[in-house]
């Protein structure tokens, strides 16, 4: 017969990357509340995680004030019913395996294994045991818009945060089967370690390691086993417009993109002004100064400099629309004030 491994024994097999101490295992594997009471033949709590007839997981329900990032044990030992959230949420399996289903189909993770479900997907997942050890972790849209600056030309990552932000997207996900690849491994129990131990001046390392591990993903995009998402012609369309604003902003132009896809500049205004409830001159000005107040953050460029990196040509019309947009000039919103 074969020995029954404990689930130390399980742990000191696979966590190999940053030498993850007991106390951390421990609070990773012991029993929860809640999974005691299921396992007392109580039914799962739903009212913990959601305000919603629908079964819509909230935010605030698992993160709390105050949080943008945080980790928590999948709940094993019963049927976990369909449900969606309004946040995007990501699955590693530390220890054994666990089962998704999304449309209809059984999407099994293997130890190592990565689940990325965005705010527009419902799923279900299967009953798992004692030593299934899934972590879920719910990441706010406002920490994704920060982790997206850092992977906004990332062929895989990006396009998949900017559904995932869209008002009316559709769901989506994508499955990494990462239990062979020690950098994504590393990443992961990084992450781990970081929340576990985190504290309140943590933010700017988590962002880079979230960042970090999303990059690594689409660098080792032979992981990617299998991904989901149901377009129909106005999402597309608006994932097309999305797409060419934000690579192309510095020169972006209505009759280029119209071009492009193969419209006529006026049909293609009025398709924009419709899908987005702005003309393509707005979303190009917010584009604008979304990264023209970047900069003026993260790097010492002049206005000037910044000016003219974004696209516009005249710095009297950046200087009263980016005032109009903050309530302040661009020396006071570098200076914060």
């Amino acid at each position: 017969m074969r020995k029954k491994l404990s689930l130390f024994d399980i742990f000191g097999k696979i966590g190999y990357t940053v030498g993850m101490d007991k106390s951390i295992i421990e609070r990773l594997t012991r029993l929860t509340e809640e999974e005691q009471e299921i396992l007392a033949g109580q039914a799962l709590r739903r009212g913990d995680y959601t305000l919603s007839d629908k079964f819509i997981v909230n935010e605030k329900k698992l993160l709390g004030e105050g949080k943008q990032l945080d980790l928590r044990l999948h709940t094993r030992f019963v049927d976990f019913p369909e449900h969606g959230h309004d946040y995007m949420e990501f699955m590693y399996v530390y220890a054994g395996s666990v089962t998704h289903v999304i449309d209809g189909k059984r999407i099994p993770l293997a130890c190592g294994d990565i689940l990325f479900l965005n705010r527009h997907i419902r799923h279900s997942v299967l009953k798992a045991g004692q030593e299934d050890i899934g972590i879920n972790f719910i990441v706010s849209n406002d920490f994704l818009k920060q982790v997206f600056r850092n992977v906004r030309n990332d062929p895989i990552m990006s396009g998949f945060l900017m559904r995932n932000f869209e008002q009316d997207g559709e769901g989506e996900y994508l499955y990494f089967s990462t239990a062979d690849c020690f950098p994504v491994r590393n990443l992961t129990d990084n992450l781990i370690y970081a929340l576990a131990k985190h504290t309140p001046d943590d933010s700017a390392i988590l962002t880079q390691i979230v960042s970090l591990l999303f990059s690594y993903l689409s660098y080792y995009r032979e992981t990617l086993r299998s991904g989901l998402r149901v377009t129909s012609p106005d999402t597309r369309l608006k994932q097309a417009v999305s797409a060419y604003i934000s690579e192309r902003y510095p020169s972006a132009t209505l009759t280029e993109l119209a071009e492009i896809l193969g419209y006529s500049a006026e049909y293609l205004s009025r398709r924009i002004a419709g899908l987005f409830g702005k003309t393509f001159r707005e979303l190009l000005s917010d584009e604008r100064l979304d990264e023209a107040a970047r900069l003026l953050k993260e790097t010492n460029l002049s206005a000037a400099q910044i000016v003219e990196a974004v696209g516009y040509e005249n710095c009297s019309h950046f200087y009263r629309t980016f005032r109009e947009r903050y309530g302040m000039t661009p020396r006071s919103y570098r200076r914060g004030k």
